[in-house]
């Protein structure tokens, strides 16, 4: 079963030219307009100014230590523009792979939500009945045992019919300073290993920004606030050609996530020692010749243990590199 993506709403962002440099680059952000929405969450809304129709948006999902989950809509405007998704009873959940969506004339489901539980990995699910109804109605199939020592996720899910590489890859990072490649058969497995590779210990957060017939992009911080491409073609065995983005300046992050936005990425950024989260726009990446622009930051308020990315089935896919 391929597990197609599900349109959520995001603006066309193009990044105006300007010199990178160790930390933030200076360059402009221009914007296509194209509303922002959330789909299948109850969010305490902001009112949106037109300002917030034209710029880029994300759904974020926020699970607390004690199972509780909730999340924010984001939308890239200055200053942003957050509202604060209703929360609910999941599960406890230690780190997650992004959740992809799926619309029927009744409900909206989102699921592949991969998510660790102790040494245990789930396939988690919602179903939002009638559209937008909250709390939304949650279930989990357990998939293994045995992944106590992976300390993130991060997922792949690129589909075009006729396309012949595994459609979706669930990647892990490892507390023996390995990086795992997983392909998964469906929102819920089967999960059939495709590879692993030694020799990324220094790395803590991973997420995917390119996803590509040929290749997966994952943009990683390190321990010491280094960010990272790890570029990785699809082909077996497992290779990675990692390129410096920035030496520091992302050490605070203990998750990215990133979505689309036009031909760039919003990365966002949390930090749960100061509670906010950060939302920066970034050029395709290029190693240190990337521009990442500064948006702005707010409070990130459900202190989430972990936080993961909504999309769908008809969203585009990832072009960050």
């Amino acid at each position: 079963m391929r597990i197609r993506r599900f349109a959520l709403a995001v603006a066309g962002l193009s990044l105006v030219t300007g010199a990178a440099a160790a930390g933030q680059a200076s360059a402009g952000v221009q914007s296509d307009p194209r509303p922002s929405t959330t789909l299948g969450h109850s969010a305490a809304q902001t009112p949106q100014t037109k300002a917030a129709a034209a710029a880029c948006g994300v759904e974020v999902g926020a699970i607390t230590a004690a199972g509780i989950n909730s999340g924010y809509g984001i939308t890239a405007t200055k200053p942003l523009t957050v509202s604060n998704f209703a929360p609910f009873k999941l599960f406890a959940a230690r780190t997650s792979s992004t959740w992809y969506g799926w619309r029927t004339p009744a409900n909206i489901y989102y699921y592949a939500g991969f998510v660790l539980q102790g040494s245990n990995l789930y396939a988690g699910a919602e179903t939002y009945k009638n559209g937008t109804t909250n709390p939304p109605t949650t279930s989990s199939k357990k998939l293994g045992a045995g992944w106590g020592g992976f300390t993130a996720l991060t997922s792949s899910n690129y589909y075009v019919p006729g396309t012949t590489r595994p459609h979706l890859f669930l990647y892990g990072l490892h507390t023996n300073g390995s990086l795992y490649r997983y392909s998964v058969n469906g929102p819920t497995g089967p999960i059939t290993s495709y590879g692993s590779a030694a020799g990324y210990g220094s790395f803590k957060s991973i997420t995917v920004i390119s996803e590509t017939v040929g290749y997966d992009t994952i943009l990683a911080t390190t321990k010491a606030g280094a960010l990272w491409t790890i570029h990785l073609p699809v082909t077996a065995p497992l290779k990675g050609t990692l390129k410096a983005v920035r030496t520091t300046g992302f050490k605070q992050y203990d998750k990215l996530v990133a979505s689309r936005c036009g031909s760039s990425t919003l990365l966002t950024g949390f930090d749960p020692t100061a509670k906010t989260l950060t939302v920066y726009a970034m050029s395709k990446a290029n190693g240190s010749k990337t521009i990442i622009n500064t948006i702005g930051s707010a409070p990130a308020s459900h202190n989430g243990v972990t936080h993961f990315l909504y999309t769908g089935s008809g969203s585009p896919s990832l072009i960050g590199e």
